[in-house]
């Protein structure tokens, strides 16, 4: 009978204490949440080059760059977003011509 309300009390506890994310782990989450609709469209592209949509790929750029600038990310946070970028959204992290466009830095 122990065993088992030590068992519970301990289930219960560790269940509590959910590990905390960054501040540039959120952003990177939402910035990948952001990013998830023309990132789609690009390898629908890819894969149909004879029937892209680029009026949809421009209106997803445009709302993906509106997006992400609604995070009101600060430039000395732009390195740790990238490197969470990485883990959260290897497909963004992985298109750095695509990001530097977003972040208008081109």
């Amino acid at each position: 009978m122990r065993l088992l309300l030590f068992s519970l009390l301990m289930l219960l506890f560790s269940c509590e204490n959910p590990p905390q994310t960054s501040k540039s782990e959120r952003m990177a989450q939402a910035i990948c949440n952001c990013t998830t609709p023309l990132l789609d469209l690009n390898k629908q592209a890819a894969q149909a080059p004879d029937q892209i949509d680029f009026d949809g790929i421009q209106i997803a750029f445009e709302q993906a760059r509106a997006c992400i600038a609604e995070q009101r990310m600060k430039p000395e946070d732009l390195q740790e977003v990238e490197k969470a970028l990485v883990v959260k959204c290897p497909e963004l992290s992985a298109e750095k011509e695509l990001w530097t466009e977003l972040l208008g830095k081109n």
